[in-house]
């Protein structure tokens, strides 16, 4: 949509966008164009597009998927919606929140979404742990998340997001988008994030909560010391000073190391030399 056309839409629901839902609608075709292209959609596939508002992506991806599922909390949204693209049998609208949606009936699915500012880590949280995790996702959200998402090891964006992620997804950074291109312009820039599912687990199943609980106390107090921080574990191993000085030895870390020094393929170490040991019957 075009930001004429966007204002347009806009004064006929009479609707002033809500700072509450994240409403900031995206009036530039050609950024448009980029976002969709960047999800390599092919005519077998179903996507999930969270926060259509006017149907900027929507139209775009009737074009070249075989089926789009819209999930839209904000009724007079969902109603233009209905209106506009009711007659599109490829189009499945669904007036929910996005938060509360069950992504199980979708699957196998991709996620092409502007999503809403005020709940995008909460939504992206919410899909990277769902049993039917989407194989690709590409989504605009603030460049405040996108810096966390790919950020590196000891760099201020550093932390537990960026490691939730990458243990499923390969994270890379598309596009830096000007608030100029939507209506209302956000107070920040906006970029678009392209998360691919990672073909082979990184981690046992087994090892996956362990690892969260890990990173999780690892950086609730970013700036201290391992060894003061990491607590005892649901599976019921405590690590203590010593067990963990000696699993930081055995990966060439020192007993000073903070959370944020560690790669992921450290954390995932850290986690196996902690955990699998004292799973193993004795």
């Amino acid at each position: 949509m075009t930001p004429n056309e966007t204002r347009a839409a806009l004064e006929q629901l009479a609707l002033q966008p809500s700072k509450a839902l994240g409403q900031n609608f995206l009036a530039d075709r050609n950024i448009a164009y980029l976002i969709v292209d960047a999800a390599g959609l092919h005519d077998d596939d179903t996507v999930l597009e969270i926060g259509p508002g006017l149907g900027a992506l929507t139209e775009l991806l009737l074009e070249l998927a075989r089926r789009v599922v819209a999930v839209e909390k904000d009724g007079r949204l969902f109603e233009f919606l209905r209106e506009r693209f009711g007659r599109r049998q490829k189009l499945q609208l669904v007036h929910a929140d996005a938060l509360e949606f069950d992504f199980a009936p979708v699957a196998p699915f991709k996620v092409v979404a502007n999503l809403p500012y005020s709940v995008a880590t909460p939504l992206l949280q919410r899909l990277v742990d769902s049993p039917a995790r989407p194989r690709r996702m590409v989504l605009t959200v603030q460049r405040e998340v996108a810096d966390r998402l790919t950020a590196q090891p000891r760099s201020k964006d550093y932390g537990a997001l960026t490691l939730y992620t990458q243990l499923y997804y390969e994270v890379r950074r598309e596009h830096i988008i000007s608030p100029r291109c939507f209506i209302p312009p956000p107070a920040v820039e906006s970029a678009v994030v392209s998360l691919r599912l990672a073909p082979h687990p990184l981690l046992e199943p087994a090892l996956e909560a362990p690892f969260k609980e890990l990173v999780r106390a690892g950086f609730g107090q970013r700036r201290k010391m391992l060894r003061g921080v990491l607590p005892k574990l649901a599976t019921g191993v405590t690590v203590n000073a010593g067990r963990l000085e000696a699993a930081l030895k055995r990966l060439d870390l020192l007993p000073t190391a903070r959370g944020e020094e560690l790669s992921l393929a450290q954390w995932l170490l850290l986690t196996r030399e902690l955990v699998a040991p004292a799973a193993e019957p004795k």
